[in-house]
């Protein structure tokens, strides 16, 4: 009995074992259903990309990597075949980029929606070939020498700027630059107190403006009286001128009077009264011309006779005092 027993548990371990093989095979295998094919091509390495690699499109697992070989026909470009699902919504424009997992450097594919393109033979439909893009590490890898040069021009023209005379030129500039502070300080302390004094300034200013406004005013008052007075002198002129023009007819008046009176035969007091109306006339004349040159005699009076020699304020030369 004791064979048998031992028969039956050594059979049921070998089952056992057996079935767990078969799930390991199955586990390892990952059987996803049906799949569909397609090859990334890679103009750059692939660092940390493994058969089984996971393969993801916008994020979401769609299968795993297949293969990773050489183009026979181009050694540059590197073949990654690739199994997804046959529902996986993949477009005619699809590219691929290598993801990072994390800290470990392993790396997966993922696939992303891109521009069709403008030939329809050229689609990855057609072709089964999705084009890898370069990712953010070969990019840098890539830029990395190019920001290296870049760099090392900077930090020569840096020592060309920060040689010994150019420090010293800098430190004879600061220099200058503390003393314009300085300066600017004791000025700005200067201007303090009239800064101060500047609303007073303008509160006199605006009383000036006023006062100048009534000055202007007071102006524009005796302007206006000036006019009326040249205006008046101007009536008096022209009364005046009338007054010669009488004085003138009169004497003429006079000189025919005296013609008509005056004969062969005349006699003494008609001579007389002819010579009295003609110094009368006479007069009046030397009165109207007086009132025509000086017509501010009306309102100011006559203007006084030159002083003679012995008096006050002769003058040899002929000139007034």
């Amino acid at each position: 009995m004791e064979n048998k027993a031992h028969a039956l548990a050594t059979g049921l371990f070998v089952l056992l074992l057996g079935a767990a093989l078969v799930a390991v095979v199955m586990w390892f295998r990952d059987s996803r259903g049906d799949t569909q094919s397609f090859t990334v091509v890679s103009r750059a390495g692939v660092p940390g990309l493994n058969v089984k690699a996971p393969v993801k499109l916008r994020g979401v697992m769609i299968g795993k990597v297949a293969s990773i070989r050489f183009d026979p026909a181009e050694p540059r470009q590197i073949l990654v075949g690739i199994d997804v699902d046959v529902d996986a919504p993949i477009t005619a424009g699809t590219v691929a980029k290598l993801g990072y997992q994390g800290i470990t450097g392993l790396s997966f594919i993922d696939l992303n929606d891109g521009e069709p393109p403008a030939n329809p033979q050229q689609s990855v439909l057609q072709t089964r070939r999705i084009a890898l893009a370069p990712s953010i590490l070969d990019q840098l890898t890539d830029i990395g020498p190019k920001l290296a040069a870049t760099a090392m021009d900077t930090m020569k023209r840096i020592n060309l700027v920060l040689n010994d005379s150019n420090q010293q030129q800098f430190s004879q500039t600061l220099t200058q630059l503390k003393e314009a502070s300085a300066g600017l300080n004791q000025l700005v302390s200067e201007l303090h107190p009239t800064a101060k004094a500047l609303p007073s300034l303008i509160k006199n200013a605006d009383g000036l403006v006023v006062a100048g406004q009534h000055t202007l005013g007071r102006v524009d008052h005796l302007a206006q009286q000036g006019g009326e007075m040249v205006d008046a002198y101007k009536a008096r002129a022209a009364e005046l001128d009338k007054i010669g023009d009488a004085a003138a007819q009169l004497q003429a008046s006079i000189k025919r009077i005296e013609q008509a009176l005056v004969g062969a035969n005349e006699r003494p007091r008609q001579q007389a009264l002819v010579d009295d109306l003609s110094r009368a006339a006479r007069a009046l004349e030397r009165a109207a011309q007086g009132l025509s040159d000086q017509p501010q005699s009306l309102l100011l009076g006559p203007r006084p006779a030159p002083a003679g020699p012995g008096e006050a304020g002769f003058d040899p030369s002929g000139k007034e005092q």
